[in-house]
């Protein structure tokens, strides 16, 4: 059994190794549909199809290099982030929410490397808030007043990739202190 499986494995080998190019032939059948095959005895008058030589592609370099940690450098260089914006809400934006409910979105490109370990870090008045993929941040209950949101990518080894320019916003709440009693 090992003896036809080698066998048949040093067949198999030697049929994909072999460079071997058949001969390719054209005619006219009887009803003059031009037929192509490669055994010229199935047409009267077969002709043989000169077929160019495919070109091989020699590598100038070898794949291993003495740069190769420059090269990666420039691996890692492109797939850098070349922007991250706060796309809502907008910079010296006011609003009123009297829960204190507040959405963030923004966007990055290209895409978020999540395979790299690499996520989202947003911050409210400096303190972390959410850190996560995804672009849309839904924060509950914030306090009332002037606050100012950034967002960054952060590698797994806490490094940051790129920041967004911060964006200040004013949330306006119903206050009890500010309410005017009916007499």
């Amino acid at each position: 059994m090992r003896l036809r499986l080698a066998t048949f494995i040093v067949m198999l080998v030697i049929l994909c190794v072999s460079n071997v190019q058949a001969e390719i032939y054209t005619c006219k059948d009887v009803n003059g549909i031009t037929v192509y095959t490669d055994s010229p005895d199935e047409c009267a008058f077969a002709e043989e199809v000169k077929v160019d030589e495919l070109p091989t592609l020699i590598p100038a370099k070898s794949l291993a290099s003495p740069n190769s940690n420059h090269n990666a450098k420039k691996e890692e260089n492109k797939n850098a982030y070349t922007e991250l914006v706060i796309t809502s809400p907008s910079n010296n934006a006011t609003f009123r929410d009297n829960q204190g409910n507040l959405t963030i979105n923004f966007r990055v490109a290209p895409t978020l490397q999540t395979h790299k370990g690499h996520k989202y870090a947003v911050t409210l008045d400096g303190a972390e808030v959410y850190s996560g993929t995804s672009t849309i941040t839904a924060l509950k209950n914030v306090d009332r007043g002037t606050h100012t949101i950034a967002v960054k990518v952060v590698a797994a080894d806490g490094t940051t990739k790129i920041s967004a320019t911060p964006v200040k916003i004013t949330l306006l709440r119903y206050s009890v202190l500010n309410s005017k009693k009916k007499r």
